[in-house]
């Protein structure tokens, strides 16, 4: 009997061995799925520009995932929820979600602007102008006026993908009786040459009340190097100095009009309200001024003259610019284009048989200005030309040029740089070949180089310089090193030599103020680029008693830029010819013929 239980037990145990084993088969037969990890939906922003934007995944997402995008590749401003479905086979699928936000951008380029209309009992009005998105709509306020009076216009702009803008202007509407004085008065608005240079360059604050230390007369003793004044032109600078002083006095015969301008207006009502149909031409004599005046819808042109000057002017009440036409019977004749943001003159000059032409122009950019200038000396056929660039920041005025005296100086680019806060000339940089030896130049102004206490010249040719120079009160002659001392030719590393420069002096005359650029020369030192960090050293060996430092600051001023503007110079130099600025002043107008 105990066998039997046994048997029993036994094959109990067995079958319940073969369930659990069947058990185990059934609950762990296959593997476990993957799951997508470090793999994310970031959300993101951008500024509606018309462009489709979307989400992407990142991170690493497994070959052959099968990802399924809802609500992404937007274009209009907006919040969109976009997910993202991961599917593969053998992992287990994972919805991602994130924001994808278009923000609405700004209108730009659109401007709505002051107008002034001629009442005729007609509507007028004004109108947004410039790049307006497709889509927007424009509703205005106090527009579409009749009435004589000044109306604050108001423009909104609306935009589903722009953030609403509103624009003010005005629009003037003006009685034929006010009329003619509002059209004088535009165009006898005549533009400042000065008004693009910092105010530091204007003539009144260069002037010297006394002219400083200069000449080699003055130098015969020892002077300070603290006297030398560093407010002065040099060479490069006073092309553009005296292309704007032959402007400003030129534009100052527009003063002359000025004085009669009121009268100029009465006549020109007066025959407004006889003939108001005829408005648009009007011609007479006013106080020895023959006078035409001819309106073209926004044009605006007058013609001024006597014997003496023949003056031409034109505006644009739409872009608000300015031309006019100067010229005199000593020959002198001007041209300049100009409004808020840029100025072109030129001027044409002939000084003992020599013509001389020059062109300026300027563009301001915020607070930066650039500009241009060109000269010619002489005939069309044989000339003197100087090209230059001018830079200006809120820092510094730089002219890279070419101004040379003769054919045999080959100038490939000489910068002078000048602080915008004082007027006064940090430094220079030349570049140029002379009898076909290169040089690459720095000058500077002795004060502001240490080491350098006082200078005496001699008119004492030494060899290497045209004067013999003295330094600090020694008697032993101020002493060069040459680049290569076993080269003849070889140019000099330092030296102290006279430099051509002008100052501006003011004087006053039954109280008229003058101003007046006196040419001279006074001693700065110059280095070359490739020894400036051997020059405390090289100075030091020849010189034993002068511890020589460059000043840093000034260095960097001279340096900076220095390479962008001669690339620039470079592309410019020959883009003007001697016609062009002849064609761009062209010839006096007719009438100052027929009406003389």
């Amino acid at each position: 009997m105990k066998k039997i239980m046994l048997t029993i037990a036994a094959a109990v145990c067995m079958l319940f061995a073969s369930f659990c084993l069947c058990a185990c088969d059934l609950g762990g037969g296959s593997d476990p799925l993957s799951q997508f990890t470090g793999v994310t939906l970031e959300s993101k922003e951008f500024t509606y520009d018309a462009k489709p934007h979307s989400l992407a995944l990142s991170g690493d997402v497994p070959t052959d995932t099968t990802v399924k995008f809802t609500d992404n590749e937007k274009t209009d401003a907006g919040t969109y929820t976009v997910t993202a479905e991961l599917s593969k086979s053998g992992y287990e699928s994972k919805t991602l979600t994130a924001t994808l936000k278009i923000n609405k951008a700004e209108f730009d380029g659109v401007t709505l602007e002051d107008k002034s209309f001629l009442y005729f009992g007609k509507p007028c009005s004004l109108a947004v102008e410039g790049n307006i998105p497709s889509g927007t709509e424009i509703s205005y306020t106090n527009n579409d006026k009749t009435e004589v009076g000044v109306y604050e216009v108001i423009a909104t702009l609306t935009n589903p993908n722009y953030i609403t803008k509103t624009l003010t202007a005005k629009l003037t509407i003006t009685a034929k009786t006010d009329f003619a004085l509002s059209v004088v008065t535009a165009l006898l608005n005549k533009p400042d040459p000065w008004n693009f240079l910092p105010r530091a360059f204007y003539p009144e604050n260069m002037a010297h009340a006394v002219l400083p230390v200069n000449g080699i007369d003055r130098f015969a003793t020892d002077v300070r190097v603290s006297e030398i004044s560093d407010r002065f032109i040099g060479k490069q600078f006073r092309v553009l100095y005296e292309g704007l002083s032959d402007a400003e006095t030129v534009l100052g015969k527009i003063d002359s009009v000025f004085a009669v301008g009121t009268t100029i207006a009465d006549a020109y009502q007066t025959y407004i309200n006889e003939d108001p149909d005829g408005y648009k031409v009007f011609s007479g004599e006013v106080e020895g001024f023959n006078i035409k005046i001819e309106l073209n819808d926004d044009e605006y042109t007058m013609l001024v003259g006597n014997s003496a000057v023949n003056i031409e002017l034109g505006y644009n009440d739409s872009s608000k610019t300015r031309t006019g036409r100067f010229q005199l019977t000593s020959g002198i004749a001007v041209k300049y284009v100009s409004d808020d943001d840029s100025f072109k003159f030129a001027v044409s000059t002939a000084i003992s048989g020599v013509g001389n032409l020059k062109q300026i122009e300027f563009a301001r950019d915020g607070s930066a200005v650039a500009g241009y200038l060109r000269e010619f000396t002489g005939t069309e056929a044989k000339n003197l030309k100087t090209s230059g660039v001018i830079a200006i920041d809120d820092k510094t005025l730089k002219v890279m040029s070419d101004k040379r005296e003769s054919d045999d100086l080959v100038i490939d680019g000489y910068e002078e740089v000048y602080s915008c806060t004082t007027g006064k000339m940090i430094g220079g940089r030349v570049q140029e070949t002379v009898k076909v030896v290169d040089y690459d130049t720095i000058w500077l102004n002795l004060g502001r180089v240490t080491g350098f206490d006082s200078v005496r010249m001699a008119a004492e040719a030494n060899g290497l310089n045209a004067n013999t120079v003295y330094v600090n009160g020694s008697s032993n002659a101020f002493a060069t090193k040459k680049v290569n001392p076993l080269i003849p030719t070889s140019s000099r590393r330092f030296d102290i030599e006279m430099k051509e420069v002008w100052y501006i002096t003011k004087s006053e005359t039954d109280g008229k103020v003058a101003y007046a650029a006196v040419k001279t020369e006074i001693p700065m030192l110059f280095v070359q680029t490739k020894q400036t960090d051997s020059f405390t050293a090289d100075v030091k060996e020849k010189n034993g008693y002068i511890d020589a430092k460059l000043p840093v600051s000034d260095m960097t001023a001279v340096n900076a830029d220095y390479d962008a503007l001669k690339g620039l110079f470079a592309a410019i130099k020959d883009q003007v010819g001697y016609n062009d600025i002849k064609s761009f002043i062209g010839d006096k107008n007719e009438f100052f013929d027929t009406a003389a």
